[in-house]
Formats: C-alpha cells, structure tokens, sequence
C-alpha cells in the first residue's frame, strides 16, 4: 500500500469548495460528518485546507489502516495537535519516540490481570450510580453516564482522595473544551483563540479548573498519600532510562490523558448505547434474553463477559455509528506513497473513522443498527480494516479492554433491571466536537418486572 521514498505516486487532487483563506473551514464546521463521508466518492487519498493548512485525509479502510500501522506516520497532524491542548505530551498524543518510553509504564496497569482485578469496582461503582434512579423519573442519560465513568477511573486508575475530585472536575469540564478545542482544530491561529471572547473565556476558566484539580491529585501522591496499587501510582513509581522519575509535568499529562480517556469515551459509548436501544426495542429483546439467561438477574461479572456475545456486539454496533474519536491525524515523517498517490515528508494525514465505518462498500446497509453484522461468520477484512474506532498498530487504545470490560459490565447491569424508553423529545443525533457526543433529551425510567426471553410488559409502555 505505501513505499518509501524513490517511487513516485499520483498527484493528490484537492476538493473542490475551498474558500480563500479559510479553505474547508466552512463546510467542516456546518456538517462535518456529512463532508468527510461525502469525500468517499473520490480518490482514497483527497487534499483539504484547513485555514492555511494543507492536509490530506484517507477515504478508503485498507489505506486508514496502512497510515495507522506504519512507521511511516507518527501521532501528529490537526487532531493530535490540539489534543495536546488538552492531555500535554501523555501516552495518547506523544510521539513514537516518546511512546517507547511510556507505554512500558502504562500498559501493565491495563494488562488482562489488572483489568481483572478493576471488574468487581465497576460493577460496584454502576450500582452505586443505579441504585440512585427512581420508576418514572427522567434521566439525564450523558450526565448518568459521565458520572459513572468518573467513579470508575477515580476507584481504579487514580484512587488517591483527590482523584474522584479531578475525575468529576474532568467530567463537568469536558463539553466546553471539547467545543474549544474543535474550534481550534479547524482554525488553527493561535492569537485568534486568546482574544478576550466569552467562548475562550469559558475554556480557559474551564482548563484552569482542570489544572488545579490535577495538581491537587500530583500533591497528595507527592505527600505520600498514594494507594500504591493503581495507575497513578506505577506512573509516579516508574524511572527513565537514566533512572530518573517523571516530573510534575510529564505526571500531569499522564494524569490528563488518563482522565480524558476514561470519562469521556466510555461514558459517550455507554449513553450513545442506552439511546440507541430505546430506538431499537428489537435489538433490546434480544439483549434481554442474552442477559436473563446468562445472569438471571444476578450482577455480572468479569467470568460472564464472554458468555455475553450479544452484548459486546450491541456495544460493537455503537462505536461503529457513532465512534466517540470520530477523527484522528498522523503527519509523514518523509515522503510516501499512500495508496498510490504522493504525500510528501512533513504532510497532515487524516482519518474519520465515523466515515469509514459507514461505507456502503464495506458495510451493508450501514446506517442500520445491526449488532449481528459482529457475528465471527460474518465479520470481513475489510471491515476489519475499516473499523478503526480504536486506532491501529502500536498505537492502538491502550485502555481497550478496560472501556469495554467496563461497558459490557455496565450495560448488562443497567438493562438487567431497567428499560430507558424515549420521552418524545428531540430525535437522537450526532453532536460532532472535538469528540463526538450524542445529542438527545432525557429518557424515562422504567424498571423491568419480569425475566424471560420475550418481550416485557413495560415493553407496551413503547
């Protein structure tokens, strides 16, 4: 799919609709998920501007998948940069380079064993959350969400006192500079984001929020007041290769990566999901008689994951439609072909994995919800390929298997007991930020009486 400097591909053709000076802005910002997935109908490699920034974005699975294993490309381009923003140089956004020397520290806290021994405290921390709703009340299903994901990254990845703090700080603060930092992406001119307007106002009051919460978090392991068995703790234990250990500021960045990571995707998957089936009360029965009979009302377990194939296909069928990272960014380290077409050393290369996994090429009928489409019998190459939700290669989500451990256990848990029926607002949509977010109104509570295979009474309150 690529080579390497010595052989020429084909010119990069630019799309069309660029205005001066700001390029593509326009068209990104009014609908992007309709312009990138448009942008399949060319060539698998097409040039934007971004506001004097030229970039190129892959439309096509194999070659999404050649930029996101090769070490041709490295973590860079628009999306990463203003991630940085955010996380600093942590596991996520760092370099190649820099990642050799972090992921040794932050994987072993994501290992199988580790992942293990957090299940019991996630299914503890959703029915700490559960137990809080009430038959017939309203749920505001993105705040639910997000306040479980919190608890969870603050009971296992940063368990010091401050952690639950830093993890809801984190929560509350996500939406605006979510929307901040998708601004930035798309007009990147620094000056521009530093003028006194109301909307930088909220993300630096917002970012300042964060900063001290975090510090407050780095203080107390300082002081000696660390659990010594989560994440954190490895990180502040770790040394470099000369035997030095992380500073304030690369343990600061690790502790923003982490948070980012693990409230706002795992919480965005599990409310896209509960959404998703208050729509879809075929797929719910179905998952219903998956759980009833794998738990029979009990709490799941870490052992029962892999009795709950449907519902890691539920969950499967969610970042398909509606992945949370909805776009990433590489930049080439020298000249390439990609695809057969020219992208010269120092290029911005992105990815839409929203775009890609909704291509009617790979996937048929794809905006239909069907989570039988992960059956192994029916699962492709290509869309292994084009399903790019969790990255690829060596760079691929660290956390994988602790979100989706914490998924499945959330979503057997909650729909064990309870139905979210649609409460006749707004239609579920898509709100595409930096990161991609449902936008929906509330749902209603209903708790489930029965347990068998069929369909339930409170089903007729559809």
């Amino acid at each position: 799919m690529w080579q390497k400097v010595g052989v020429v591909g084909a010119a990069v053709q630019q799309v069309a609709g660029g205005v001066p000076w700001l390029g593509h802005v326009i068209p990104l910002v009014r609908d992007p998920l309709a312009f990138l997935a448009s942008q399949r109908e060319g060539p698998a490699v097409v040039r934007l501007q971004l506001a004097g920034r030229r970039v190129y974005l892959v439309t096509r699975g194999e070659a999404a998948r050649e930029v996101l294993v090769s070490t041709v490309f490295d973590k860079g381009g628009p999306f990463m940069d203003t991630a940085r923003v955010l996380v600093g140089n942590g596991v996520i956004t760092c370099s190649n380079t820099d990642h050799r020397r972090q992921q040794p520290v932050m994987r072993p806290a994501f290992s199988r064993e580790q992942v293990t021994r957090y299940a019991p405290v996630m299914g503890e921390c959703v029915t700490q959350v559960v137990d809080g709703w009430r038959e017939g009340e309203r749920l505001d299903v993105e705040a639910s969400m997000y306040g479980l994901a919190a608890r969870v990254v603050a009971r296992t990845l940063i368990a010091a006192p401050a952690g639950r703090e830093a993890a809801e700080t984190m929560g509350g603060a996500l939406p605006v500079l979510l929307e901040g930092m998708f601004r930035q992406m798309l007009v990147p001119w620094p000056l521009l984001h530093r003028l006194p307007l109301p909307a930088n106002r909220r993300f630096q009051q917002a970012q300042a929020r964060l900063g001290r919460a975090v510090a407050e978090v780095i203080g107390q392991y300082r002081a000696g007041q660390a659990p010594g068995d989560d994440l954190l703790s490895l990180v502040m234990a770790a040394r470099d290769d000369d035997g030095r250990p992380l500073d304030d500021t690369e343990v600061r960045d690790q502790v923003l990566s982490v948070l980012a990571a693990g409230v706002e995707t795992t919480a965005s998957l599990l409310a896209w999901t509960l959404h998703a089936l208050a729509a879809r009360p075929d797929v719910e029965h179905r998952l219903w008689a998956e759980l009833d009979r794998e738990l029979a009302g009990r709490a799941p377990v870490f052992a029962d994951i892999s009795r709950l194939p449907y519902t890691r296909q539920v969950l499967l069928e969610v970042l398909r439609l509606w992945p949370p990272t909805w776009m990433l960014s590489r930049i080439a380290l020298e000249q390439t072909v990609l695809a057969g077409f020219s992208v010269p050393a120092g290029a911005d290369v992105i990815v839409s994995p929203y775009a890609l996994q909704r291509d009617p090429a790979v996937f048929d009928d794809p905006e239909d919800f069907d989570p039988d489409r992960w059956l192994p019998e029916r699962v492709t190459a290509a869309q292994r390929q084009a399903f790019t939700a969790f990255g690829g290669g060596r760079r691929k989500c660290l956390g994988e298997q602790y979100g989706m451990t914490e998924a499945v256990l959330a979503l057997a848990s909650i729909s064990s007991h309870w139905q979210l029926l649609n409460a006749g607002a707004a239609p579920l949509q898509p709100l595409p930020r930096f990161l991609l977010t449902p936008k929906a109104g509330p749902l209603l509570l209903a708790r489930r009486t029965a347990l068998s295979g069929g369909p339930r009474a409170v089903g007729d309150q559809r």
